[in-house]
């Protein structure tokens, strides 16, 4: 499993946007064949900050999800909402085998 954990700080007055922008890369996410979750979480001290949780089967499904239009259109669109560039981590998944 590929797991990658990607911290969003957006604009104070872009949350909203950044909600909508984002929500359409998630239901594309969650209809992708190689995804396992595709979590939206916001910083429940800092609400301009979001977490997001991909679990992916392989490097594969990873490679996929970032072909795909609902990806592309949304970095696109985020680039004018935050406050920095996207931070990413990466991980392989142990458990759950």
């Amino acid at each position: 499993m590929q797991v990658t954990l990607v911290e969003i700080n957006v604009k104070p007055d872009k949350v909203e946007q950044f909600l909508a922008v984002f929500r359409a890369n998630h239901l594309g996410a969650i209809a992708e064949p190689g995804n396992l979750r595709f979590d939206v979480l916001q910083d429940e001290n800092i609400p301009t900050r979001f977490y997001i949780y991909e679990a992916y089967r392989d490097r594969q499904a990873v490679d996929a999800h970032k072909k795909t239009p609902h990806y592309l259109r949304c970095v696109e669109q985020l680039e004018s909402l935050m406050t920095e560039p996207r931070k990413k981590t990466s991980f392989i998944g142990v458990m759950p085998a």
